[in-house]
């Protein structure tokens, strides 16, 4: 790359104004449309607390960055209010103001350099990975663009030495750290680079001024870091848990932080993303011809702000692979800015070496953004919560419970329900208003009395399921739920399930027979209540039958029960299979002895015709299939 050009063309001003209104228009296309993920439910709702409260809560809880952020927010939602639009409103314009922002970096530094600052702003704009976190209600565009403002000081403190420069820059880094702790690794960047400028000197003082706007810069955030119980807390789970886990080796982890911060759609990534490995070939032409460039200038004067774009680009990425295998794209998302730097330098330097070059190097660095663009706006979800608990609010009942399974999702639950007084959790914890929370795992001989008070004081309880194997590995409450009362069927989306289980405690049967059946000389039959569909609920597609068995001894195998409904010719129009009382307790767990009762809901065809139909019930071996003993007639019903 040759950085001769001494002249801007007229129109430059309009081509950049021109590309920051299209990344605006991108950044605010649909921005309401995706429902909100679990981060942004947390910002909603703790933005709601009072400003003490805010950092209170910060500055005690652990995992949780400085205040802020939901300072910001709590301001922002007392004017505009908290729908999905507005709670991503402010991230949207900083991630469009971060264009032209990125524009005056690369002029700062080279003030010639007319097409490598328009196809760095390009690059910002068309950026799948900074279109998809300015439509994230979180701070990550605004640690950015501070980033970039931070970086503009820093040019500006280099060339000219100012106090208004050096003032800028710390101010700058200031509110930056007070709304993210990977910050800090973009002002270790910048003050490596000012005693890199130092050394190249030799200069002394140099290095100790460079060292102290550095160290003036981190003082706040490390006041906070030293004081703040919640960080010290923090400090010493991730020490404790240092080799404690399996880490991904440094070639995965690098693969997929590539992809993230290259293309984006970090929850549900396609094959796609690898096409953002695309940009690698134009970053390491880029970093060489620009470092070849400032070598090339032989002023004393000359500042070679290639060490500081390469710095930026690399070390936090290198910092990343080497040590925080866990850190997502998100927290080092203020060095995109200097990989597209990159890019922008191998497409330039190509064009200069021929327009075909230069259109092959444009078309690298397009694909990725063009695809990740259309990805984003065409199949990535963000999260079904939204949809799920739309449909809930429409099919519950109000004296219906409702139960989270884990809590952690208590803070999206009250975004989207907030018709809802009581939630209750699996396990069962206290809720705080705002915050979240971490629970416990789940207690077997805790949680039942929990489940069987919830089934005697509602008709229905809902489960809502998302996290689960975070407190319940063993699925403990949807088993036992099985066991207690008729689950009448569970619907699935992208990020979340839902199941019905209906209280046997508010059943009426209709039919209710005597039975004395034996299947294998091992369990038996004593009785069938049946319980047909009740007009005008949601339940009226089941049939409800609870089955009474008792082990006559201990059976040798785990029986499995086919619950079917025949017509008067013999054929089976539903059915439904399981374990006499779930999977909780298989018969084989059982002792001699034992009487429990089973509750099976029989889902019913939307096309069943009105008629006469008989309950059957059977008992098979699950390994072979085989039938054991004769299917038994449990009663009949008359079905409109």
């Amino acid at each position: 790359m040759q950085m001769t050009e001494t002249s801007r063309p007229r129109g430059e001003w309009w081509l950049l104004a021109g590309i920051t209104l299209a990344a605006l228009a991108l950044r605010l296309w649909a921005i309401g449309d995706k429902g909100l993920a679990y981060d942004e439910a947390a910002t909603a709702l703790m933005a709601r607390a009072t400003a003490g409260e805010i950092v209170a809560f910060h500055w005690n809880a652990g995992f949780e960055h400085p205040p802020l952020w939901q300072l910001a927010m709590a301001a922002w939602s007392a004017l505009f209010g908290q729908s999905e639009a507005m709670l991503r409103l402010l991230p949207a314009l900083m991630g469009a103001l971060a264009v032209p922002l990125a524009w005056l970096w690369v002029r700062r530094m080279w003030p010639g350099e007319r097409a490598l600052r328009l196809w760095t702003a390009l690059l910002m704009a068309l950026s799948p990975t900074l279109l998809l976190y300015s439509q994230e209600a979180r701070m990550y565009t605004v640690v950015l663009a501070l980033a970039l403002l931070s970086l503009i000081a820093l040019c500006a403190a280099v060339t000219r030495r100012r106090g208004w420069a050096i003032a800028g820059f710390v101010a700058a880094n200031w509110i930056m750290t007070g709304f993210h702790y990977y910050s800090v690794l973009l002002i270790g960047v910048e003050g490596l680079f000012l005693l890199l400028l130092a050394a190249r000197a030799r200069s002394w003082r140099g290095a100790l001024a460079g060292a102290s706007i550095t160290l003036f810069s981190l003082a706040p955030i490390a006041l906070w870091m030293l004081l703040a119980p919640g960080f010290r807390a923090t400090v010493g789970v991730i020490a404790g848990g240092i080799g404690s886990g399996a880490a991904p080796s440094a070639l995965r982890f690098a693969d997929s932080l590539w992809r993230d911060l290259s293309f984006g759609a970090i929850r549900w990534q396609p094959e796609i993303a690898v096409t953002g490995f695309l940009l690698v070939p134009l970053i390491l032409v880029g970093l060489a011809a620009t470092l070849m460039s400032d070598a090339r200038r032989t002023e004393d004067r000359a500042v070679p702000w290639s060490w500081l774009v390469g710095l930026l680009a690399l070390l936090p990425l290198a910092i990343s692979v080497a040590l925080f295998r866990s850190l997502a794209a998100r927290y080092i998302l203020f060095i995109l800015p200097a990989l597209y730097v990159l890019a922008a330098g191998g497409i330039v330097w190509l064009g200069r070496q021929s327009r075909l070059l230069g259109a092959a190097g444009a078309g690298l660095a397009l694909v990725p953004a063009l695809l990740g663009i259309q990805y984003y706006f065409g199949p990535y979800v963000k999260s079904e919560y939204r949809e799920m608990a739309a449909f809930l609010a429409a099919n519950r009942h109000p004296d219906e419970a409702i139960m989270l399974y884990a809590p952690r999702q208590h803070l999206l639950a009250k975004y989207y329900l907030p018709e809802v007084a009581e939630f209750a959790t699996a396990p069962a914890v206290d809720l705080p208003p705002f915050w979240p929370i971490n629970a416990p795992p789940v207690v077997p001989e805790e949680m039942d009395g929990v489940v069987q008070e919830l089934l005697r004081g509602h008709p229905a309880l809902w489960l809502v399921v998302t996290a689960e194997d975070e407190v319940d590995a063993g699925e403990f409450v949807p088993k036992y739920l099985t066991a207690v009362a008729y689950k009448e069927t569970c619907w699935e989306w992208l990020d979340v399930d839902l199941c019905r289980f209906v209280s046997p405690h508010f059943q009426t049967p209709d039919t209710t027979t005597a039975l004395d059946e034996r299947f294998n000389d091992e369990l038996i039959l004593t009785g069938a209540s049946i319980m047909a569909p009740p007009e005008n609920t949601l339940d009226r597609s089941h049939l409800f039958v609870q089955l009474d068995w008792l082990a006559a001894q201990k059976p040798t195998l785990d029986y499995r029960v086919t619950l079917r409904l025949v017509d008067n010719g013999g054929a089976v129009v539903a059915q439904r299979d399981e374990f006499p009382i779930g999977t909780l307790l298989p018969p084989t767990a059982w002792n001699a002895g034992d009487a429990k009762p089973g509750y099976m809901a029989l889902a019913l065809p939307g096309d069943l015709a009105p008629g006469e139909y008989q309950v059957i019930v059977g008992l098979y071996d699950p390994v072979s299939g085989a039938p054991v003993g004769e299917f038994v007639t449990v009663g009949e019903v008359s079905l409109p």
